[in-house]
């Protein structure tokens, strides 16, 4: 019996089943829709006898935004119920990939299913994106994963996050990119230090990504002020036993976006009708750099270092750093246009980024 019960167990691993005593998810036909176009998402289960179901969709952090009900008691066998991607209030949820929990109650006795605290979290290898002349990232995913993207140079500055831990599902994906920095002030696609950095984890199994809503998952956050689950967390830590789990699957989600971040000049400072500071050389001038309320809110409560590039050529670094800051700067290029970068990089992995043109008189 055991031994059945150990293949049981790796049977449903790689056919994309869950099991419960007496319910099963069934794979799906497909993971992904959207609720804009008015899509609705089917989740197939197996019943072993007649019982209520009730099927619960979580956000990323652990969040209940929706509970799908029986309204009777469902016969034994192959079941399904739908979800049209709005939550309880009737708000058309934003993209991401939430979790589903089935739940089913037979004979008075509930059977529960949560595929977060069996899978989900394992670092995707060898995936080598490819990068095409036009600046289209190609890549394969074996699985439905989170996916980071960002480019800049080798041992030297990041110039853009193209996407942050974003869901994407298995199969070929392609990310567009103009090949330019996050402030379009720097071809980098061609610079002989170009560095592309990906990264990549599974989503819990049984996971629907939804598209086609602009609205960011930190924008419907905020607005709701949904507080992440800490169960949820517990529930992934605990599958976190194995050298193959990435470290940002137990992180709260809300909390992994990059801060945005603006170079402030001394009001008085002389400049072109673009507006582009004008400075001249070996000037000491006060550069001040701040984040937005939120983002500085957030991340005074973790370690970070604030590094500086000239030119994409590093000049200064604050290792134990704090926002704002005020840093005193001495520019030594030679006449012309030259480019200032600044780099806010936490010990948790966040990369705040911002480039800003100057001009050598």
């Amino acid at each position: 019996m055991r031994l059945a019960l150990k293949y049981l167990v790796i049977f449903s691993l790689f056919s994309g089943i869950s099991f419960g005593v007496n319910i099963q998810f069934l794979p799906y036909k497909k993971n992904e829709f959207s609720p804009l176009l008015n899509e609705k998402f089917t989740i197939p289960f197996e019943l072993s006898a007649p019982g209520m179901v009730h099927a619960e969709i979580y956000t990323p952090d652990g969040v209940l935004i929706r509970t799908l009900s029986t309204a009777a008691v469902m016969k034994k066998g192959t079941q399904t119920l739908e979800w049209d991607g709005k939550d309880e209030r009737g708000t058309v949820v934003p993209d991401e990939a939430y979790n589903v929990v089935l739940k089913a109650t037979v004979n008075g006795k509930t059977d529960i299913i949560d595929p977060r605290k069996t899978s989900g979290g394992i670092v995707q290898r060898d995936l080598n994106p490819k990068i095409g002349p036009d600046g289209k990232i190609t890549y394969t995913l074996p699985t439905p994963s989170r996916v980071l993207i960002r480019l800049g140079m080798d041992s030297g500055a990041m110039l853009r996050s193209v996407i942050t831990w974003v869901p994407k599902n298995s199969g070929k994906n392609v990310q567009f990119w103009d090949g330019y920095d996050q402030d379009h002030l720097i071809k980098i696609q061609k610079h002989k230090d170009f560095k592309i950095i990906f990264s990549a984890f599974s989503l819990a199994e049984h996971s629907i990504i939804t598209t086609g809503n602009r609205e960011s998952y930190f924008d419907y956050v905020d607005k709701y002020i949904l507080k992440p689950s800490m169960t949820a967390k517990t529930y992934r830590l605990h599958h976190a036993n194995t050298k193959l789990m990435s470290p940002y699957y137990v992180r709260v989600l809300s909390d992994m976006r990059e801060p945005a971040i603006t170079f402030v000049f001394p009001k008085n400072i002389k400049r072109d009708p673009q507006g582009i500071p004008v400075l001249k050389k070996g000037e000491k001038v006060r550069v001040k750099i701040i984040m937005n309320e939120k983002d500085a809110v957030r991340m005074e409560q973790m370690k970070y270092e604030i590094t500086f590039f000239d030119n994409l050529d590093f000049i200064s670094e604050e290792e134990m750093g704090y926002v704002p800051i005020s840093w005193l700067w001495s520019p030594q290029n030679e006449k012309g246009k030259h480019i200032l970068t600044v780099n806010i990089a936490s010990f948790k992995g966040h990369v705040g980024l911002k480039s800003t043109p100057y001009i050598i008189e």
